[in-house]
């Protein structure tokens, strides 16, 4: 009998001192209980990317001067004709008017055919004549033409709230996320309370937009909670089967839930938020302290028929076990923290969550586990045979190791090796995607209302550039706007995935044409810069001050 070593004395204590190590791990797993509700599951898009990069720099100044973060897409699609009919119109405009009373919107950035901001720039005798595309519910046959026209005039407008074949109409809407709006749910709630008022067999609705696909993404993420118990009540199963009884059952999960418990505790207690990619960690969490747990359970039955002592199997099972699971936890420990060092913030998190619940986990295997072991009734022989009794999975892996000590390695070695090129090829496959929508299934509402408007209008995917210069009034420098013209023109020439772009040199080469009496020969920007300040003048003078927000600053910078 050799001399104990420090892991069986610490093993030892614990078991003498098994009702005060129970106590002590009830009261610490209700303190972190506590701190769950302070958990939140924030879906930021935003916190997926690196916050130095560029493009990111760049998003974020393009928001803070034009908003289009929470965008919603509201399309209105005519079941028969078009959308140039009395109730169609009428519809478009009260949808219209619902969202602008929705608390947090950003009036300034909605547009549709009945919006303010959406005008209709003729020229005249006197000059240019400007005036909203719809301020009433046009009732007669002329009226509705004339509206029509006026959206073929301001070329602007198709494939962006009116769809080429007038089919479809687009409300199309921006939010700030607030107290009256804490999520995008809220956003999608509240919108589709508008929408609903106006479903009918004569139209069909669809709903878009980067605040609608980050809401489902919300919806979903609420959902894990519901997959949470789904993958508790199979790994219940699992061990039950393997166990036999329901100590063999509890013990794993019960260690399980506290070390998930312990994780989310600490994570309420930083105050770090969850994201959408993130919650099902605790799943992952789970599993794992349930399958050390397991492994310590087994090797406690072995050892429980060897020595016939629950305590001393106990003792005897943990000093063997023990250290293999200490490394074995310590490296997934570890391994999880390494992901501290990602530049998104997603990554982070998810690292120091599943690092902090798997630690919890490994701590509990040495205090929790052998103490309530200890505490409970030992197993009855009969359950001690049953747990003992060799089954499916004794069977196989008795034949797999028949196979190896019987010199049938090489062909183990060889199908391995044919399995693993197999795998290499397809690697190759494998894609690289970040697309929200892609997180969807294709017969998924968000995915077919997606489609839709997709299809109808210019795109439903939206792509700024900011173009800033080094004083205010420098976009109105010809040079600069040609500049951006000709990238226009590179776009929807050049890249068939471009079904539409827009800036403010659409509405100045309007413009210089009005004022040149509606001759076609001038639908193209003016050549000189005073020219271009007096058409945005005489615009702000016959327009609303806001109309042309969404595309340059104040100061025209």
């Amino acid at each position: 009998h050799p001399a104990p070593t420090m892991l069986q004395n610490y093993l030892a204590y614990i078991v003498r001192h098994r009702s005060w190590v129970i106590v002590v791990t009830l009261l610490v797993s209700a303190f972190w209980a506590t701190r769950i509700g302070h958990l939140q599951v924030v879906v930021d898009t935003s916190q997926n990317l690196p916050q130095d990069h560029p493009y990111v720099s760049a998003t974020k100044e393009i928001e803070q001067l034009f908003g289009g973060r929470n965008l919603v897409v509201i399309g209105v699609e005519s079941v028969s004709g078009d959308i140039y009919q009395p109730e169609m119109l009428a519809r478009v405009m009260r949808i219209t008017d619902g969202v602008l009373q929705i608390p947090g919107v950003i009036r300034s950035n909605v547009i549709s055919v009945s919006a303010r901001k959406a005008k209709d720039i003729k020229g005249t005798g006197d000059g240019m004549l400007i005036r909203p595309l719809l301020e009433t519910i046009p009732r007669t046959a002329d009226d509705l033409a004339r509206l029509k026209r006026a959206i073929a005039d301001n070329p602007i407008y198709i494939d962006s709230i009116v769809s080429k074949d007038g089919r479809m109409a687009l409300v199309i809407a921006d939010f700030t996320l607030g107290p009256d709006l804490p999520g995008y749910r809220a956003i999608k709630d509240r919108v589709e309370a508008v929408i609903d008022r106006e479903r009918d067999p004569s139209v069909n609705m669809y709903l878009g937009g980067i605040s609608i696909n980050l809401a489902w993404l919300e919806i979903y993420s609420q959902r894990m909670a519901y997959y949470f118990f789904v993958s508790l009540a199979v790994i219940m199963g699992v061990l039950y089967l393997s166990f036999r009884s329901i100590q063999g059952m509890a013990i794993p999960i019960v260690t399980a839930l506290l070390s998930v418990v312990w994780g989310l505790g600490v994570m309420g207690l930083l105050e770090v938020p969850m994201d959408a990619f993130n919650v099902t960690t605790p799943i992952l969490i789970m599993a794992v302290a349930a399958g050390h747990s397991v492994q310590i359970l087994k090797r406690y039955y072995e050892e429980f028929a060897r020595l016939g002592d629950s305590s001393a199997a106990v003792v005897a099972s943990l000093t063997k076990i023990g250290p293999v699971m200490l490394t074995a936890g310590s490296i997934a420990t570890v391994s999880f923290l390494t992901l501290m060092v990602f530049p998104t913030a997603t990554i982070r998190i998810f690292g120091l969550f599943t690092a902090t619940g798997i630690l919890a986990a490994m701590i509990l295997e040495l205090t929790f586990i052998p103490a309530i072991r200890s505490a409970l009734p030992p197993p009855s022989r009969f359950e001690a045979e049953r747990e003992g009794t060799r089954g499916y999975v004794d069977r196989l892996t008795d034949t797999l190791a028949d196979l190896v000590t019987a010199g049938r390695w090489r062909q183990l070695t060889s199908a391995g090796v044919v399995l693993l090129l197999v795998l290499l090829m397809g690697i190759q496959r494998l894609e690289v995607d970040n697309s929200i929508k892609g997180s969807f299934a294709e017969d998924s509402l968000v995915r077919l209302d997606d489609n839709a408007l997709n299809a109808a209008m210019g795109g439903s995917n939206t792509l700024y550039l900011l173009v800033e210069g080094p004083a205010p009034d420098a976009i109105k420098n010809p040079a600069v706007l040609k500049a951006m013209e000709a990238v226009q023109r590179y776009l929807e020439t050049r890249h068939e995935l471009v079904g539409k772009t827009q800036s403010v040199v659409d509405f100045l080469q309007k413009m210089n044409r009005a004022l040149h009496e509606d001759d076609p020969a001038y639908d193209r920007l003016p050549e000189d810069r005073d020219l271009i300040a007096q058409s945005l003048l005489l615009y702000s003078m016959s327009g609303d001050p806001g109309d042309l927000d969404s595309y340059v600053d104040y100061e025209y910078r």
